[in-house]
């Protein structure tokens, strides 16, 4: 940086500094406030990233989304140092979690930060005259492609929230502090509305680029199919309640189908090794890495879910009920699920010997020696939202529940299928695996089969502990059964035993923070059993 030397003389600085009436009233130099922030250069990108960030949340989002999705079903355990170690989760899956639980809290403030920092960027870019690094200005399609992915986002951040709570707060503006007495919940079905209506927009928003047009550099943007897949997400969601939204959540996976943007990748494990987003397969991928420039940062949640005698801290132990789920000869089970003395490179022989497990860890989060972070917790791993084999698989389900051509509907499962069938039964990364996977080929499914057992028995061991378990069993209205069931396992350790059923129809919902009903002086109101 150069060093500019003034050479004013003293007296006529401080005459003019004596005389000028605005002395005291200048704006701070060099400190960036509301009013400068969006003319400044790439500022309108800038505020599009800063929505996205919910998403690097680590203990708010990424380890609440494990704890969620995957701990708090049948598909695995807690683990961790001991039975101390953060027991809240234990709650969540044994049925009793209350409404200071701190994974839903987190999950809560994550969501709604992510949520603030949308309403924040749709009311201020606008209006606002946003230039590019180089000081040019930004033409009116960049600027509504950014507004579109924001509003995507919001969107999802409150599909996760009515996922888990039901009815929400619906947000749609900046609040003052002296508002939150005004805030209520809507009710979950105008949640619903508003994340269908606003997903249904962004994905006809001409501005929005397809996935066939986007750059390699952008990879990890939300695109139109980004916005179909997730329409579909949230139309089976409630279609257990409203038969009619099948057909809507058909049609939006067919959208991508037919875009041709995506295929099945060749190898099932591809997937989860260095740069995953890249696969043909990654719909939605959050990308994490060390690279700030580009704000893209680490994640802590390989090395929270990864053994404990490699460092880890020895969360997130997949169950032998889902062990049990694979077909012999499947290869998804191998690059799926770790187990106890396998081998991988630097010398690591896992070892799950001191700490409460259940014999496995997580391989899908699990980082060899070569790909961890500086000191772990800083690694570049790719988390999956949306991949395409789960686009086919809500297709087949909807095509099924909506009355549809079974044969189409077996096809599809089989694209996925054949794709594990056809996938190397050796994990490159390892140096040895306990577990081996004979060659043997996983049978087709035929129309005449009970689909729906086959769909949902392809959605476990095709996404097996990538966060998505719980609200599978949440919209199939089957989590409680699910889990009271597990929970005479004589593995299961009396998990699920506390689950209480909710009333005739409704979905089972999580508690609300009772921070946030404080917060609110009580307008926000409790779920019922609470």
């Amino acid at each position: 940086m150069k060093k500019i030397v003034y050479t004013l003389p003293l007296l006529m600085l401080l005459l003019t500094v004596s005389c000028s009436k605005d002395y005291l009233n200048r704006p701070p130099l060099g400190k960036q406030t509301d009013d400068n922030f969006y003319t400044s250069p790439d500022a309108g990108f800038k505020t599009v990233v800063n929505c996205y960030l919910g998403f690097y949340d680590f203990w708010g989002y990424q380890a609440a989304i494990a704890e969620l999705g995957n701990m708090a079903t049948d598909e695995s355990d807690k683990g961790g140092s001991d039975a101390n170690d953060r027991p809240f989760v234990v709650d969540l899956g044994f049925g009793r979690a209350l409404a200071n639980n701190e994974t839903l809290n987190g999950f809560w403030a994550a969501c709604y930060k992510g949520i603030g920092n949308c309403n924040v960027a749709l009311e201020r870019l606008p209006g606002a005259k946003l230039i590019d690094t180089e000081g040019n200005l930004i033409d009116d399609k960049t600027k509504s492609r950014y507004l579109a992915e924001i509003r995507f986002l919001r969107a999802y951040y409150y599909l996760d929230l009515i996922r888990v709570f039901g009815g929400v707060p619906l947000l749609t503006k900046t609040l003052a502090v002296e508002d939150r007495s005004k805030i209520v919940r809507a009710s979950s079905n105008e949640v619903f509305q508003f994340v269908t209506t606003e997903l249904e927009a962004v994905g006809n928003d001409a501005a929005l680029p397809s996935r066939n047009d986007l750059p390699a550099a952008e990879l990890g943007r939300v695109t139109k199919e980004v916005a179909w897949a997730v329409q579909a997400r949230a139309y089976l969601f409630f279609a257990e309640d409203d038969k009619t939204l099948y057909t809507k959540a058909r049609d939006a996976a067919k959208k991508v189908i037919d875009s041709h943007a995506f295929s099945l990748d060749p190898q099932y494990q591809s997937l989860f090794l260095k740069d995953g987003y890249k696969s043909p397969e990654a719909v939605f991928p959050i990308i994490f890495g060390d690279d700030p420039a580009a704000f893209i940062y680490g994640t802590t949640l390989p090395v929270y879910c990864s053994p404990r005698n490699v460092g880890g801290w020895g969360f997130d132990c997949p169950t032998q009920s889902l062990v049990d789920e694979y077909e012999a000869g499947d290869p998804r089970i191998l690059f799926t699920v770790l187990d106890q003395g396998d081998v991988f490179p630097g010398g690591e022989t896992l070892d799950f010997s001191s700490y409460p497990n259940t014999g496995h860890h997580n391989r899908k989060v699990f980082l060899v020696a070569s790909r961890r972070g500086q000191g772990w917790g800083n690694d570049a791993w790719t988390m999956h939202l949306v991949r395409y084999a789960d686009v086919l698989l809500m297709y087949a389900e909807a095509l099924i529940e909506s009355g549809g051509d079974k044969q189409e509907a077996a096809n599809y499962i089989n694209m996925v299928r054949s794709r594990a069938s056809n996938s190397s039964r050796t994990d490159v990364e390892a140096v040895s695996r306990k577990r081996v996977v004979p060659n043997t080929p996983l049978p087709a499914v035929a129309a005449g089969d009970d689909l729906h057992k086959a769909i949902r028995h392809e959605r476990r061991v095709e996404l097996g502990c990538e966060y998505g378990r719980l609200f599978d069993l949440l919209r199939w209205n089957s989590y409680v059964s699910t889990m009271k069931d597990y929970s005479t396992k004589p593995y299961s350790g009396g998990k699920g035993a506390a689950f209480k059923a909710p009333a005739s129809g409704k979905k089972y919902l999580f508690p609300i923070p009772q921070q946030e009903i404080d917060r609110t002086g009580g307008g926000i109101q409790q779920n019922p059993g609470y």
